[in-house]
């Protein structure tokens, strides 16, 4: 039996489980995706490591400042841009607030392999449901794998956390979770035959579709192959949820030829991401029951960002290493939330 169990890799999920192991719990993380990290996803196409979910991230807590300052030493991260111009109605407008935006030169996907590197992580594993025991928690995945652990969390999309603990009595944040809710985005990756001649390296979009376009291969060493992501606006991304890829991809491309005019495109793809953004969150940085010995983390907790998922997962973590230190003694109450 595991100390702790976690079910989704995504960066909270991630950062909580190494802050957990090293204090001497045993982790074992579960998610359905074959890789690690969530939407901080990196697609390989050839010679080209592409972001098609989280773009960058700004650190701006202490303990980011920290570790990107030696992540930048290592050249795992490097400092990409400080602002990013405005298209609107045909012009791009200049605009730099002078804040550091970074990005990870092998892509956004190594950030959470970082945070998992050398902890058991098993990938593939769809988990359906949860059930109580006397030691702690039974972990049901589809197939009928079974895991079994002290403590369970959880780094899921809240709409895909409640079905799951659905017969679990979580009073209070119970209704607070499921009045979390997120924005979808359609996501379209272009591999290029010749770059843009433009000296940007990303733009916010002002558009009846899309919302955002990186030139992505400029977070890359020099001579990565050229690439664009552009993400479709939340309306957009709303009204054509359910659309079939190839038919998104094509409406894509063509806002995308509006935008930027004729482009030298090698090829396209099309990638959904159901929730994408978080737009009503959850109240607290995480949630820690005690008595249940259940909790959660996310960036949908309190700060809808890259860093606001690490500091959801490292708040999560700190309360459960509390946990098992005053275990039998504690005269705390039994629920936390941050």
């Amino acid at each position: 039996m595991q100390d702790v169990i976690i079910v989704g890799a995504g960066l909270a999920g991630s950062a909580c489980a190494r802050d957990l192991a090293r204090s001497g719990r045993s982790v074992l993380v579960l998610d359905k995706s074959r890789g690690v990290g969530g939407r901080a996803a990196t697609r390989r196409l050839d010679d080209a490591r592409v972001d098609h979910g989280a773009q960058y991230f700004t650190a701006r807590g202490e303990r980011l400042r920290t570790l990107v300052s030696g992540w930048l030493y290592e050249g795992f991260a490097a400092e990409w841009t400080r602002g990013f111009p405005v298209w609107d109605a045909g012009a791009v407008h200049e605009r730099a607030d002078g804040h550091a935006r970074y990005a990870i030169s092998s892509g956004m996907s190594s950030l959470g392999r970082k945070f998992v590197r050398d902890l058991p992580v098993l990938g593939e594993t769809l988990v359906t449901s949860v059930n109580r025991t006397p030691e702690g928690w039974r972990v049901l995945a589809a197939g009928g794998d079974v895991f079994e652990a002290r403590t369970v969390l959880f780094d899921l999309p809240a709409p895909q956390l409640a079905p799951i603990l659905e017969d679990v009595n979580l009073g209070e944040p119970g209704g607070e979770l499921a009045h979390v809710r997120f924005d979808p985005t359609w996501t379209l990756i272009v591999p290029l035959r010749a770059d843009l001649a433009v000296s940007w390296k990303a733009l916010e979009v002002r558009h009846d579709v899309l919302a955002w376009i990186a030139r992505d291969h400029t977070k890359r060493p020099p001579g990565a192959p050229p690439v664009l992501v552009a993400h479709a606006n939340a309306a957009w991304s709303r009204a054509h949820l359910e659309d079939e890829r190839d038919a998104v991809r094509n409406l894509l491309l063509a806002a995308l030829r509006d935008v930027l005019g004729p482009a030298d495109v090698l090829e396209a793809f099309a990638h959904r991401w159901r929730f994408a953004t978080p737009t009503r969150l959850y109240p607290h940085t995480h949630h820690f029951d005690a008595s249940l010995s259940l909790g959660w983390c996310g960036d949908w907790c309190v700060a809808p960002k890259v860093e606001g998922a690490l500091e959801s997962g490292w708040s999560l973590a700190s309360v459960v290493i509390a946990h098992y230190e005053s275990s039998m003694t504690s005269t705390s109450s039994p629920t936390s939330t941050a």
